[in-house]
């Protein structure tokens, strides 16, 4: 631009603070910029797209010359060649051509059969071929597989309709041998099952076909597949032995699907049966041993044709249907009696290593269509074939158990080796209904015990090697161990169903030594394997049977003594106790809060079953229904009897320590196990600010360092008054009091007027006498750390519903409840005439309310338990099915009560049933326990048990025909039973009534094939079905104050459980007692030696009985039986002092009194021996409370 100054130049504009560029500028310049890469960017994907149009069309027009060429040289072949043969150039070069230039389609698929039908539709020319070919064999053998390969390739693929027929009849026109020119025929069939997948193709065809429909082809696939098992070489016919083993065998139904005339053939092919059985059980263990997968089987041996299916649920798939045919084809050959043949033996190998393949499973198991398969066994069950099952049902039948049992004894150690697996597998493999009937079946037709434990404790290398003082992990190993493991199975499911006078009976068992040398076998495998750091994994079975039998004996032993108890302790060179104990109690697992378990325990205890354990309407429990035959039925009842809820232990691994605790806890001595349970609750005593058990008491030991829970608590109505004021701690809710509850005496009336507070609210302490006095009080009574349970204020706004009334411990966790109910207890007692009693409670009167309470409680006039002949309780039956969710509370209060006299070590004088106690170890009764809650009917189910059966009515494990042989079954025409029980009836009339044991029980009857079911089931009903709830609802209860793990790890049977809750119900040790006295007063100087201490124990020893005895030791320490320890563990210690006298100075006036908080017994200084005794039995037996404390 121009100015009027001359100068034309636009003049730089500068900024002297540093302006930018001009931006208009620069992005006009990146606009140009893009625009150009843009542009190039085209011109480069306009060449490419040139370039690709250049080559599709250079392709296309490659192709379409090429099938162009191809056409014509399909078109060019003279199929006259082939009819005619003039020439056998000319042959060969029209079948070259044909198979270089096939492409598939549909449209060469006539010339196709054309060839097909001109070279072996007439079988002179093909005939003609092998007999001129000779030179020319091998290039005659090449284009004649190539040709039969399209075709089986075309039919697999499905690419075209070619006609399987056809193609039936040439390979078997190709591959007979059976004139001259046997060399093509030979070399055909050779390189067929080499390299073009003929098995493969003959697998896919049998499972395709209808055999009705395509006779002939079916009858020519069992040709085919038989076919080269007559080829020259011996190599040859091994690889047809296994491609057959792996391809035919492995169809699902083959029997059906071959029909009559081929099962004929194939049962008659020229190949030895136990060639193919061996080749059987090498294919499954190359199978096992390549972690099941089908990877192994491409490549060189299959060559072009096709793997099975590479996934774990088709190759279990392929083991099943295997084991299911090998015992359709080859049951009628194996051997009835006498001596075991090569047959067998191969059949017996196969079978193991078909099963060993399967996952865990029961094969006759059903999975109810309401639900979807969860396990690996449970979907391969759901997707095997019906047909395949029941064969394998007929696996378990008495003929072929009876085999197996004679092959397990022969003298021929492979043969041996070979049944005794099969068996081990069958018990191990299939679940616990199959395992169940192959024990009782074969222990039915042979005396287990002398053929196998017998001879296995005459052998002494074994016994050197098993039967010493403890054993390393790498000596249980070598081909005796499956012998080992199959007869630990066998003993440990007789001792399931024999009780102790079958057990102990002569002749019945093992004598007592072999009893103990197996006793100190199992003890040995089962520590050696749970003390080593990794367990092999086909060790596991044998370490947990060999625990199993261990501890059973040795519950056995407690009830009825063959060994002192060192006998069943590890040495100490092996189990250091002083390092055991301490590492045990540092092991995490006790430091894992377990009320959440607790607390679903006690809510799956209020919300299961609607009566008394009647099966589910929807369990497929009936005869026949909803399985494979009998054993399904079996299936859905051991399953169902299986049902337990996962443990905390159950999900965790343990360590070695845990693992031998948990498993035989035994082996470590019981007062060593008592001293780590108390160490285990002093940690938690401590952690709550209480006195550690053994220790004296002090303000904060006494749980002055927390909230003190305070009761007032009737004489009579101990039970009550204690579940309505102490279980709300618990619970955080009050108790809502029925009309039954409450003690309809004036007192209480008048109590109940003076409060102002109706008989349906949340219950108060009980005051009686003046008005003041109840007064005083409620003022004094603090339910809770000093918290009213009730407004005090009456201007307070009443709410509708008093139940609605928020309890103090309402906003607190389970946990802190727990800990509250843990804490510090202080009771005060009214006596019968509504006065409260004098004693100070420093401990004595909580152990005075607790003895009191559980003698009420558990008494069977309480409704809530009921007593054996022998006076043992257990929680009553009747209340599974009238309880309401108040009862259920009540249970889980009284285990909650036994939870804390364990945590505070308070002995109660109860005597469980051992089979309750059991449970509250974790452990499931057995009808060996039968005989605790009803002997008589436990005698009658031994007669049914050992009824003698007529080889006839012998039980075949997995019989189908069970149900229709019922009728003429000898048991049931004797017995007269099915699969109900009577009961009594909920009416209160003192009726009966039935209770089916499974689904559709009254239409099943009890025969020979299912007596043991029978009896199971039973035992099961009588001992966990008709309490099942109470039971739960009483365990969360106990588990709240002590975890369930500390009682299942530590305590081996129930006599150690009753010793740890009541103590030692044996004699009193006076000696052991006078040894652990302290003396105070007038005693302290001679102590021993003053006369009334020499008196006192004089006629403690000589003039007292064992009754007044515990008398004595009750009026003295509030319990009757001594520390479970001795009286060493006395805390505080034992204390005999000096009372004051009278005004004139004597002493016989007075009568003897104590304070049990402190364990102190207040004698006075009497002048005789014969005074000392009359006031020292008016005090014991006088039962005057506190009023002598």
């Amino acid at each position: 631009m121009f100015g009027f100054q001359g100068d034309y130049k636009r003049q730089r504009n500068i900024n002297l603070g540093g302006s930018r560029r001009n931006e208009a500028g620069r992005s006009g310049t990146r606009a140009v910029l893009n625009k150009a890469h843009e542009e190039r960017q085209k011109r480069e994907e306009d060449r490419r797209r040139h370039k690709a149009a250049v080559d599709i069309q250079r392709c296309w027009r490659g192709s379409r010359d090429t099938e162009a060429w191809r056409q014509k040289m399909r078109e060019s072949i003279d199929i006259s060649a082939l009819r005619d043969l003039r020439s056998l150039e000319a042959a060969y070069d029209a079948l070259a051509v044909f198979t270089t230039y096939f492409n598939g389609q549909q449209r060469d698929v006539e010339t196709f059969h054309q060839i097909l039908r001109a070279l072996f539709g007439a079988p002179s020319c093909y005939q003609r071929i092998a007999e001129a070919a000779g030179p020319m064999v091998p290039r005659w053998t090449n284009v004649v597989c190539r040709l039969l390969g399209l075709a089986m390739d075309t039919y697999v693929k499905g690419t075209a309709s070619i006609d399987a027929e056809l193609v039936q009849t040439s390979l078997v026109c190709a591959t007979d041998a059976g004139g001259s020119g046997q060399s093509l025929q030979s070399a055909v069939l050779l390189r067929l099952i080499e390299s073009k997948g003929l098995y493969a193709y003959l697998s896919h065809y049998i499972c395709k076909c209808d055999r009705n429909i395509h006779a002939d082809g079916m009858a020519a696939a069992v040709t085919l597949a038989v076919r080269p098992f007559n080829l020259p070489t011996t190599a040859a016919r091994e690889l047809a032995v296994s491609l057959f083993a792996r391809w035919i065998m492995s169809i699902p139904g083959l029997p059906n699907k071959l029909g009559t005339g081929g099962s004929t053939a194939v049962t008659r092919m020229p190949v030895k049966w136990p060639l193919l059985a061996a080749q059987v059980q090498k294919d499954m263990c190359q199978k096992h041993a390549a972690s099941r997968s089908v990877s192994d089987l491409g490549g060189s041996v299959f060559g072009r044709q096709a793997s099975p299916p590479a996934d774990t649920l088709a190759l279990e798939l392929a083991a099943i249907n295997t084991l299911g045919n090998m015992v359709a084809f080859f049951q009628p050959q194996l051997s009835q009696k006498g001596a075991v043949t090569e047959l067998d033996t191969a059949f017996i190998q196969a079978c193991a290593a078909c099963i060993r393949l399967l996952p865990t499973c029961d094969p006759f198991a059903h999975v109810r269509a309401s639900r979807s398969p969860r396990t690996a066994g449970e979907r391969l069950v759901a997707a095997a074939d019906p047909q395949a099952l029941r064969w394998l049902n007929k696996l378990l039948s008495a003929p072929l158990l009876e085999l197996l049992v004679r092959a397990s004894n022969t003298s021929d150690e492979g043969v041996s080796a070979a049944a005794q697996e099969l068996l081990l597998v069958l018990t191990q493999t299939w679940g616990d209904s199959v395992s169940r009937s192959v024990l009782d079946s074969i222990s039915q037709m042979v005396d287990i015990r002398t053929v196998g434990w017998r001879g296995v404790l005459s052998d002494p290398a074994f016994l050197h090697a098993f039967a010493g003082e403890w054993i390393r992990p790498e000596t249980i190993e070598g081909p005796g161990v499956v012998r080992l493991q199959l007869l630990c199975r066998f003993l440990n499911r007789q001792l399931q169903t024999m009780g102790d006078d079958e057990l102990f009976a002569q002749g019945m068992s093992l004598p007592i030594g072999d009893l103990k040398t197996v006793a100190r076998v199992c003890r040995n495998i089962a520590f050696a394997l749970y003390w080593s750091a990794e367990t092999p994994e086909h060790l596991v079975p044998l370490r947990d049977l060999s625990a199993a039998i261990a501890r059973e004996l040795y519950v056995r032993n407690s009830r009825h003594r063959f060994a002192d108890e060192r006998f069943w302790l590890m040495p100490a060179t092996v189990l250091d106790m002083s390092l055991f104990a301490d590492r045990v109690a540092e092991d995490p697992i006790f430091a894992v809060k377990y009320e959440d378990e607790a607390h679903s325990d006690d809510e799956s205890s209020s919300e299961g079953e609607a009566d008394d354990g009647e099966m589910d309407s929807d369990d497929d429990g009936s005869n026949g229904g909803g399985g494979s035959g009998r054993m399904g039925w079996l299936a859905t009842v051991y399953s169902g009897m299986k049902r337990q809820p996962r443990k905390y232990m159950d999900r965790v691994s343990l360590t070695p320590r845990i693992a031998v605790l948990r498993n035989i806890p035994f082996v470590v001595p019981f007062n060593d196990r008592v001293r780590l349970l108390h160490a285990l609750i002093n940690r938690d005593r401590v952690r709550l600010g209480l006195a550690p058990l053994g220790n004296a008491p002090s303000l904060h030991g006494l749980g002055m360092g927390m909230h003190t829970v305070r009761a007032v608590i009737r004489r009579g109505s101990v039970f009550n008054d204690a579940f309505e004021q102490l279980y709300p701690v618990l619970s955080g809710k009050p108790v809502k009091r029925s009309v039954d509850d409450g003690d309809a005496g004036p007192a209480n009336e008048q109590a109940s007027a003076a409060q102002g507070r109706s008989a349906g609210r949340i219950a108060a302490p009980f005051a009686f006498g003046s008005m003041d006095d109840q007064d005083d009080a409620v003022a004094s009574w603090n339910m809770f750390g000093g918290m009213p349970l009730l407004p005090t204020s009456d201007a307070e706004p009443e709410p509708a519903d008093p139940w609605q009334r928020p309890h103090p411990v309402a906003q607190m966790t389970q946990v802190q409840r727990n800990d509250a109910f843990k804490g510090r207890m202080q009771i005060e007692f009214v006596d019968q005439y509504g006065m409260r009693e004098a004693g100070v409670d420093g401990g004595g009167v909580f152990k005075e309310f607790l003895t009191s309470l559980v003698n009420e409680a558990f008494s069977p006039k309480q409704g809530m338990f009921s007593a054996t002949r022998g006076n043992q309780v257990y929680p009553s039956p009747t209340m599974q099915g009238d309880a309401t969710q108040v009862d259920f509370e009540k249970y889980r209060f009284l285990g909650a009560v036994i939870g804390k006299a364990l945590y505070d070590g308070v002995l109660v004088d109860v005597p469980f049933a051992p089979f309750f106690l059991g449970r509250c170890m974790g452990a499931m009764p057995t009808f060996n326990d039968l005989p605790a809650l009803d002997e008589e009917l436990y005698r009658g189910l031994v007669a049914l048990k050992n009824y003698p059966v007529a080889p006839a009515d012998k039980p075949a494990a997995g019989n189908d025909q069970a149900a229709a042989a019922a009728a003429s079954d000898e048991i049931y025409r004797v017995f007269g039973l099915d699969f109900t029980v009577t009961v009594d009836s909920r009416d209160g009339r003192g009726g009966t009534r039935t209770v089916p044991l499974v689904a559709n029980g009254e239409a099943i009857k009890v025969t020979s094939h299912n007596r043991m079911l029978y009896l199971d089931l039973i035992a099961h009903f009588k001992l966990t079905r008709q309490n099942d709830r109470a039971v739960h609802a009483f365990l969360s209860g106990v588990h709240t104050m002590v975890p369930e793990p500390w009682l299942r790890l530590l305590f081996a049977t129930p006599l150690e459980f009753s010793r740890l809750l009541c103590g030692d119900s044996g004699k009193i040790n006076i000696n052991d007692w006078r040894r652990n006295t302290e003396y105070e007063g007038a005693y302290r100087a001679k102590r021993h030696e003053h006369p009334t201490i020499r008196a006192f124990w004089d006629v403690v020893m000589e003039d007292l009985s064992e009754k007044q005895r515990r008398e004595l030791c009750r009026f003295a320490t509030s319990c009757e039986r001594p520390p479970l320890l001795g009286f060493a563990e006395l805390n505080p210690t034992f204390c005999i002092t000096s009372s004051a006298s009278d005004e004139n100075g004597n002493h016989d006036h007075r009568l003897p009194s104590a304070s049990t908080c402190v364990n102190l017994l207040k004698l006075p200084v009497f002048s005789s021996r014969d005074i000392l005794r009359d006031k020292l039995l008016q005090a014991i037996e006088s039962g005057a409370g506190f009023d002598l404390s």
